[in-house]
């Protein structure tokens, strides 16, 4: 019994012949199977992208990690520096410079780095520029 008449109860019956129609399958569009596989074959068939260069990145991230470290040394030193002092802590360039000149093996490291970031900065260069 259906308690609302509004809604009539389907059979089985009824619903299987409903939704088995003559047009079962459904078919695409002429020549759509073909634009499909034309475009897959031609992604298939394209260049892998090209991979970011690593090599010729290295040497730049290894720079800029030992300047900041570098940075980052030298901020401390000089806060710690002027907060040892009683005295204020001004922007000197005699009193930075000292501690580097003052024993001549900090003044030949000093020169060693600075001809080594140069070799490195020409050879990144030498890396980067078209031939």
């Amino acid at each position: 019994m259906n308690p609302n008449p509004a809604n009539p109860q389907l059979a089985e019956a009824d619903l299987d012949r409903a939704l088995a129609t003559a047009s079962d399958s459904i078919l695409p569009s002429s020549g759509f199977a073909d634009s499909v596989m034309t475009a897959v074959y031609r992604e298939a068939s394209a260049p892998a992208p090209l991979a970011f260069p690593w090599k010729r990145a290295i040497p730049g991230i290894g720079a800029v990690v030992v300047a900041a470290a570098l940075l980052i040394a030298a901020v401390v030193s000089f806060f710690r520096s002027a907060l040892t002092r009683s005295a204020p802590a001004v922007f000197d360039l005699q009193r930075i410079a000292n501690p580097l000149t003052h024993h001549a093996t900090d003044a030949l490291w000093l020169s060693v780095s600075l001809v080594l970031s140069l070799a490195c900065l020409l050879f990144c260069r030498r890396l980067v520029s078209p031939r």
